[in-house]
C-alpha cells in the first residue's frame, strides 16, 4: 500500500512540476513559410488585345535580309525581332500590325483576375531564360477606356519580354511559372 501511495504522490508532484515548467517555457509555433509580398499591378486596364503571328525562324532570317526592300518588311522585322516599340508613346506600329501578319483576338475579361496575378510586382525567384535571339510572336496591348496604356512583347521560346507603360518593377516577371500560366491563358 505504501508503494502505491508513493507512486501516486510521485506522479502528482511530477505532473505539478511539469505544469509549472511549461508555464515558463516559450512554445514555438510550427514553421510557416513567409507570405509572398506582392506589389503594384503592372497595368490598369479594362480591355486587352492579344496579337499573335505564326512565323518560322527561317522567315525571320529572310525578313532580316529584305528589310531594305519595303517599309512593311522593315516594320515587320523590327516588331517581331527588333526593338519596336521603343516606349509607350511609340504606337505607330499598331497601324501596321495586322498588315504585317499578326492576328488579333480580344482577351476575355473573365481571365483578367488570373492575368493580374501574373502581371504584378513580386519577389525574386528562380527564373529560367534561354540564350537565344527573341522572336516576339505574341504582343499584348493593354487599354483603359480605349486608350493604350501598356504594351508587352513576349517570346515564349526564350522567356524574354519587353514591357512599356508601367512604373511597376517588372524585373521579376517570369518567375513562378509566369510564362506557362500566361501561355495557357492566351492560347
Amino acid at each position: 500500500m505504501k508503494r502505491l501511495l508513493f507512486l501516486v504522490l510521485l506522479i502528482l508532484f511530477n505532473c505539478k512540476d511539469a505544469n509549472q515548467n511549461t508555464n515558463n517555457l516559450k512554445i514555438e509555433k510550427p514553421y510557416q513559410s513567409p507570405k509572398i509580398k506582392y506589389g503594384k499591378q503592372f497595368f490598369d486596364y479594362n480591355n486587352l488585345d492579344h496579337y499573335y503571328i505564326d512565323i518560322s525562324n527561317s522567315t525571320i532570317l529572310s525578313l532580316y535580309n529584305s528589310q531594305d526592300k519595303s517599309k512593311i518588311d522593315k516594320i515587320k522585322y523590327e516588331v517581331i525581332a527588333g526593338e519596336t516599340p521603343n516606349d509607350i508613346t511609340d504606337q505607330e506600329f499598331l497601324k501596321f500590325i495586322e498588315k504585317i501578319g499578326y492576328s488579333k483576338s480580344e482577351v476575355d475579361s473573365s481571365k483578367f483576375k488570373a492575368l493580374n496575378k501574373i502581371f504584378i510586382e513580386k519577389p525574386e525567384e528562380d527564373m529560367e531564360a534561354r540564350a537565344c535571339a527573341p522572336v516576339y510572336r505574341d504582343i499584348l496591348i493593354f487599354k483603359k477606356d480605349k486608350k493604350v496604356n501598356g504594351i508587352m512583347k513576349i517570346c515564349f521560346d526564350c522567356h524574354q519580354y519587353r514591357i512599356f507603360g508601367t512604373s511597376a518593377n517588372t524585373k521579376n516577371f517570369g518567375s513562378n511559372t509566369d510564362y506557362f500560366q500566361l501561355k495557357d491563358l492566351l492560347k
